[in-house]
């Protein structure tokens, strides 16, 4: 069993990633899960197999606390971890080889506590796991916003522990010539810094940012690739995605280097 946790800002697209890496799985013949973790999700795209809100609601919590709703998605994370064992064994029940973990938008609230890594930990243990970091493509297109991300990335990975692939969302939004320049300064720390450097950010932070993406993918070979492109909307780069995280939970890009699954 092979777990997928995604994670990145609100509106950067994990919804919509679960639902489409999910389909392109099961058209390739993969069996896939999806958990939905996020305890004040009003809607997601796909049908969870496995859903936290069947124990933890945010709304529920809000009205019965009298909170707000980022001191009710708090608490939520926080009585998530009663229920750890409870996702667990339903994950496990599924009997799929892949598990698409889809976090809650508020990833400051997720990633950055101590309940929201120690749950992704209680529920992968003993698996293979990959965290799939997602920056939003239109947001990524200014170097600074970028930068800004990158560094998020960079401190993601820090607090989950996990290995990582990033992927720049919606892809599909941004002309050919942005999508090369980005891919530009993605690939070339040095491009990165110049890029930052133009805009007139100051060189202790433009180092800052060439570093961290130098730290994200170091030059090893066993080092996951550099950020990868995808769009949810046509399918753009899920076989790209696939392959990266392949190399990280199975080394290798083969479809088939999973066990089959006990349903099959």
């Amino acid at each position: 069993m092979y777990f997928i946790v995604l994670v990145g800002p609100a509106g950067s697209g994990k919804s919509y990633l679960a639902d489409a890496l999910g389909d392109w799985m099961e058209f390739n013949e993969l069996s896939v899960a999806r958990v939905n973790l996020d305890p004040a999700a009003e809607w997601i795209p796909y049908e969870p197999d496995v859903d936290v809100r069947s124990y933890v609601d945010a709304r529920a919590v809000m009205r019965k606390y009298k909170l707000g709703p980022n001191g009710a998605l708090v608490a939520s994370v926080d009585m998530m971890v009663e229920y750890a064992d409870k996702l667990r064994e339903e994950i496990e029940a599924a009997g799929s080889n892949y598990v698409i973990i889809d976090t809650p938008g508020q990833m400051e609230l997720f990633a950055f506590r101590d309940t929201g890594p120690y749950v992704v930990h209680e529920i992968t243990r003993g698996h293979k796991t990959v965290t799939v970091f997602i920056v939003d493509s239109v947001f990524a297109s200014n170097p600074r916003s970028l930068a800004s991300t990158l560094l998020l990335a960079l401190s993601t990975r820090l607090r989950m522990g996990l290995p990582q692939v990033t992927v720049v969302s919606k892809v599909d939004l941004l002309e050919p010539s942005r999508l090369d320049e980005l891919e530009e300064q993605i690939n070339n720390p040095s491009r990165l810094y110049a890029a930052l450097i133009e805009g007139g950010v100051d060189p202790a932070m433009a180092e800052a940012s060439a570093r961290a993406l130098e730290a994200l993918y170091p030059e090893e070979e066993s080092a996951p690739a550099p950020l990868r492109f995808v769009s949810a909307l046509s399918g753009y780069g899920l076989e790209d995605l696939y392959a990266a995280i392949q190399q990280v939970v199975a080394g290798g890009e083969d479809y088939f280097t999973e066990e089959p699954s006990p349903r099959r």
